[in-house]
């Protein structure tokens, strides 16, 4: 504590050799004690005129406390379902594992055997605490506690960054094997490009791919439309979820038509939601198009099974026009609150 001090007794310091080839020369063993601090008073030095100093102190010691953690301290983005791990202290037999968006008041999550914990309760886009307690209760201390890390969640869950997909017609890993298209659903669209690479990889909004959608809603069904089913009911509740957020830009020569979302749950329902500007199509820079999921009506977000992205109407088809839409970074879950 910096006030009480238990002496180890008289030490002595051996003289340095005054060499370029000049090593440490002396250990002190201090025993095993838990300290914090460490103060030397100095009786005599050496030589007649008792010289006297110190150069590069060290101190070797058990790590009690836990320590390197992951995620990382400060780390940003981490996935709401990261697994929490850290090097146990020596010796530790129980981790005491503490969390909370408040650092000066963490909450006892789990009292665990191993230097892992996977938490079920992280919500997007929030900073959280942690903090390890390593404790032995056959020990001299029977608790250390350990320093308080930081982690920020991401705001969003990929549903589709497009980085998966490759040119492998054979293996079916193509972007239009996921993603389909007019060829299969009988719409107006084209998924991807005729010939390899099928992603487009030069107009890109994160990553080194996005998804063009080629529409033609001159001849019916009017409509354009690429669809995905999920391997199994997504849950877009998990997280305090609250939108879906994708990215797209379109070319100045398209025609103008509404860009849409379409989700199926797992019991066929589905709801749409257009894009609330039909030029939107002719952007030539990214746009973000954040939909509230409350916009999904009647749709069970805890088990959707299908998404369609279209352009035109699907409800009420009408002849329309041609172009091209880049997609890119889809995913749900909700933005950081801002102060």
């Amino acid at each position: 504590n910096g006030i009480d001090w238990a002496a180890l007794g008289q030490v002595e310091l051996a003289r340095a050799t005054a060499k370029a080839t000049y090593t440490a020369n002396t250990t002190v063993d201090l025993g095993g004690v838990a300290a914090r601090y460490v103060r030397l008073t100095v009786n005599s030095g050496w030589g007649l005129t008792g010289q006297l100093g110190l150069s590069e102190v060290r101190f070797l010691f058990i790590p009690a406390q836990a320590r390197e953690p992951q995620p990382e301290n400060g780390a940003v983005d981490v996935a709401i379902d990261t697994v929490l791990s850290w090097r146990s202290g020596r010796e530790a037999a129980l981790h005491e594992v503490h969390i909370g968006t408040d650092p000066d008041a963490l909450i006892l999550a789990a009292v665990v055997g191993r230097a892992t914990f996977t938490p079920d309760n992280l919500e997007f886009g929030l900073t959280y605490y942690w903090q390890v307690d390593e404790v032995n209760e056959a020990d001299a201390i029977a608790v250390w506690p350990g320093s308080v890390w930081s982690f920020t969640t991401a705001e969003y869950a990929v549903v589709d960054n497009f980085e998966t997909y490759n040119d492998d017609i054979d293996a079916k890993t193509t972007i239009f094997d996921t993603w389909l298209d007019g060829w299969v659903n009988n719409t107006g669209s084209t998924v991807g490009y005729l010939t390899a690479p099928f992603a487009e990889r030069t107009i890109v909004h994160g990553g080194r791919q996005s998804m063009p959608l080629t529409y033609d809603n001159s001849v019916s069904p009017f409509y354009s439309e690429a669809e995905r089913t999920f391997d199994g009911a997504q849950d877009w509740t998990v997280g305090s979820a609250d939108s879906l957020r994708l990215y797209f830009r379109g070319a100045a020569a398209n025609s103008p038509q509404t860009l849409y979302v379409t989700l199926e749950d797992s019991a066929g329902r589905t709801a749409t939601v257009g894009y609330a500007d039909p030029d939107g199509v002719l952007a030539t820079e990214w746009q973000e198009w954040r939909i509230a999921l409350s916009e999904f009506g009647g749709v069970s977000l805890t088990k959707i099974e299908k998404m369609m992205i279209g352009v035109g109407n699907r409800a009420a088809p009408a002849a329309g026009g041609k172009g091209i839409v880049y997609l890119d970074d889809i995913g749900y879950g909700r933005p950081a609150a801002t102060e």
